[in-house]
């Protein structure tokens, strides 16, 4: 049991008082190792890794590899109190703590008002490159990992003053994108004299990033779609295909 009394290893699943699974079932549950998901990752104020190296993501990766090579009860159990894990319920009363457990407001319902069974967990990635933190599903061999501390700002420490650590936002290609875009016609507007076409085109293109694909080529395709582009336009490229197989 963790400190504050709560199980942090389920118990076989049941239904009242009747068993799901077998014992046979129920001991495979517990050599199961450790997968993590994602699906429930979000970055939120403080909890950005836009700044993070390529070394802190390289240690990110072989943290969650170790940790896939390891059980639940291996984890939580076996390597209590570790100091290379430190893998513990987060304390939501702490002094300092940022956010508060009903801030996960893109958890399901029934997971962020359900302290009791789904307690949120923090794991080490490594002591001076922050945390992992999520929480076991009801199959607990899935850690769904929610945030991402890199500077330990979900319990700030000593070394920090306890003062929570700006962070930034981590953006794809495809968003820095959409952002410069909404950054221009945020311009645009203070220019009140600015060609209409100019103006029309910024709107086409705000129109038309619904509708963006991405496609991966061979070396062979995409050698020759270097020499189409000398003479078509990607657009008409891709028109051009698309109308010849509907013919």
């Amino acid at each position: 049991m963790a400190r504050n009394g709560k199980r942090l290893t389920p118990d076989a699943p049941k239904y009242g008082r009747k068993r799901l699974v077998t014992a046979d079932e129920e001991r495979d549950l517990k050599r199961r190792r450790i997968t993590f998901s994602f699906s429930f990752f979000r970055q939120i104020k403080h909890f950005g890794i836009g700044d993070c190296t390529r070394e802190w993501h390289a240690g990110m990766l072989q943290r969650l590899s170790t940790l896939c090579n390891m059980t639940l009860q291996e984890l939580l159990e076996e390597n209590k109190g570790s100091k290379a894990l430190r893998c513990h319920p987060i304390d939501w009363s702490a002094k300092h703590v940022p956010l508060r457990r009903e801030d996960l407001d893109w958890l399901p319902q029934e997971i962020r008002e359900n302290d009791a069974e789904f307690p949120m967990m923090q794991i080490s990635i490594s002591q001076s490159t922050g945390r992992i933190i999520g929480y076991f599903d009801r199959d607990a061999s899935i850690f769904h990992i929610v945030l991402l501390d890199p500077k330990h700002n979900m319990q700030p420490a000593a070394k920090t003053n306890y003062q929570v650590q700006p962070t930034q936002e981590a953006l794809s290609q495809y968003d820095e994108l959409l952002k410069k875009l909404e950054y221009f016609k945020e311009l645009v507007k203070s220019y009140p004299d600015m060609n209409d076409k100019l103006l029309e085109h910024i709107k086409t293109m705000e129109r038309m990033h619904n509708n963006i694909v991405y496609i991966d080529l061979d070396d062979g395709f995409y050698e020759s779609y270097c020499d189409l582009l000398k003479q078509y336009s990607l657009r008409e490229i891709i028109e051009a295909g698309i109308i010849g197989l509907l013919n």
